[in-house]
């Protein structure tokens, strides 16, 4: 059953650059919550970054047939989505089952290149998902069914803690149009600068950011971005902190 935490309904104005941001967070622990609400609050009203209006439309409990089944009313039906939740390689938990972890390696595929989706730009928040090249030398092969008109993704490559003040952070830093990927490492190195605790992986608190783009889109911001890539492999890199 699909309910909402804090819903807006909007009316979106007759422009074509204005752009849709989602919202959800896993149905774990109330630190989800904190950590989707503090990105999108600062898209409660319109903000306008370049050429772009900004504003969330969707915030909603994480289910899996969101970004799955129903991919295309929830998750791909926006531009931006920023999820938070327990994690792994690849993988997350919409909700505390075992039985409902989403595989981003083999979800419907998201962008507009197969199924008339929207999705330019993916932030996950949560330990290990966004596995990239040190972890997984044939992490493109994984990624590509998920990339078909999808920017980017960023998130974590290790262990990570959140709860903190990386989301605000991260959505002020793209309104004042820096790039994607690179406000959210600016983010993580901002709440890493006043904590030098090690995870028990080794990884300095709060982990490691990571993220895969394609070379086309590498430089993307919220006020200009490229146009949606050819999917595939081909030309997708990624990005990563150790």
């Amino acid at each position: 059953m699909l309910s909402a935490v804090f819903i807006a309904g909007i009316s979106i104005p007759s422009n074509a650059g204005n752009r849709e941001i989602g919202g959800y967070p896993a149905q774990a622990e109330s630190r989800f919550v904190r950590n989707v609400w503090n990105f999108i609050k600062e898209f409660s009203s319109w903000e306008t970054v370049g050429s772009h209006n900004y504003k969330y439309s969707q915030y909603y409990w994480a289910e899996r047939f969101l970004f799955e089944g129903s991919h295309a009313s929830y998750v791909d039906k926006m531009d931006f989505v920023f999820i938070s939740g327990h994690g792994n390689f690849y993988i997350w938990q919409p909700v505390q089952t075992p039985s409902e972890i989403t595989n981003f390696s083999t979800v419907p595929a998201y962008g507009d290149l197969v199924n008339g989706g929207d999705l330019e730009f993916l932030v996950i928040e949560s330990c290990n998902t966004v596995t990239v090249s040190p972890d997984d030398a044939n992490y493109r092969n994984s990624w590509s069914s998920t990339f078909q008109g999808l920017h980017q993704l960023v998130g974590f490559r290790t262990l990570s803690v959140s709860d903190n003040g990386i989301p605000n952070r991260y959505a002020r830093k793209l309104k004042s149009n820096q790039g994607i990927w690179q406000a959210w490492f600016d983010a993580v190195n901002d709440e890493r600068s006043w904590w030098h605790s090690d995870l028990s992986d080794g990884s300095a608190y709060p982990g490691y950011a990571s993220a895969v783009v394609y070379s086309s889109t590498d430089n993307d911001k919220l006020g200009s971005y490229a146009a949606d890539p050819a999917g595939g492999t081909s030309g997708m890199y990624s990005w990563w902190q150790y």
